[in-house]
């Protein structure tokens, strides 16, 4: 059951209304968190909820659900309390192509995604579960772009910001190679921005990218929603993000999973 919030609905409403904004005008908005020093996890999911339903009133269509901090070792190097998430919508999707003159400050990373074959719901979704309603798992690239003035805001500022979400490529999907949480966990991929690579493995989600999708399922019934069939899942960076810069290439490659690269310009 969803937490009640310790803000009115007229505050909500005025957040959300700002960070929508913020994002159709490539501007930026206060912090949650300095308008409302007493901000708690289910304000800033109320926040979250009420500008999906604006996104909504646009005209825009879910796709699915984005993950953050589902790395255990970020979580406590930066003081972040749990993973959040936020949605993922039809306009967010990309080709390998981004202009950043459309973006205030992206970053981007690479990510494990998982597809479902029918719904997951309910609070004792396990890894299993998961892996066995699959219809594919694919490899994407994800970019965040916070609608804040810079990246000093809190995991609940986050929350609210909808995890940040910006911009999604997604791969073609697999299930080869795939079968099992094992197969997920020890999934590698490498990360480059033609200079530096990277190096990540499904075991920085959460364990594993199904028991992130599980978690995220188990949270989902909290609010009584649930990851519907055909919807994509991103399940949490696997490495270190890229500051994007007009006129670099991200290429991002796995055995397992192909490869799909992020052109800037």
């Amino acid at each position: 059951m969803t937490a009640a919030t310790t803000i009115n609905s007229a505050t909500v409403d005025m957040i959300a209304h700002e960070l929508r904004q913020a994002e159709l005008e490539r501007g930026w908005c206060e912090l949650p968190s300095k308008k409302i020093n007493t901000l708690t996890w289910a304000d800033s999911r109320a926040i979250a909820r009420r500008r999906d339903a604006l996104r909504l009133a646009d005209g825009d269509t879910m796709i699915g659900y984005k993950l953050g901090w589902t790395s255990k070792a970020m979580r406590e190097a930066l003081n972040i309390a749990r993973p959040n998430w936020g949605t993922l919508w039809q306009s967010q999707v990309i080709d390998e192509n981004l202009d950043v003159s459309r973006l205030r400050h992206p970053k981007a990373e690479p990510e494990v995604i998982f597809v479902a074959a029918e719904p997951i719901q309910g609070p004792s979704v396990t890894a299993q579960d998961v892996v066995s309603l699959a219809s594919g798992w694919a490899l994407g690239i994800e970019v965040v772009d916070p609608r804040f003035v810079s990246y000093d805001f809190t995991w609940l500022d986050n929350t609210a910001d909808n995890s940040s979400a910006s911009r999604v490529i997604i791969g073609n999907a697999t299930i080869e190679d795939l079968a099992s949480e094992r197969d997920l966990t020890e999934a590698s991929l490498e990360y480059s921005d033609g200079t530096v690579t990277r190096h990540g493995t499904g075991s920085a989600a959460m364990g594993s990218p199904a028991e992130a999708v599980a978690w995220l399922a188990r949270s989902l019934a909290d609010e009584g929603e649930h990851i519907e069939s055909g919807q994509c899942v991103f399940t949490g960076g696997l490495t270190a993000p890229f500051d994007v810069v007009a006129g670099s290439l991200y290429t991002v490659r796995s055995l397992q999973l192909g490869e799909v690269r992020l052109r800037a310009s």
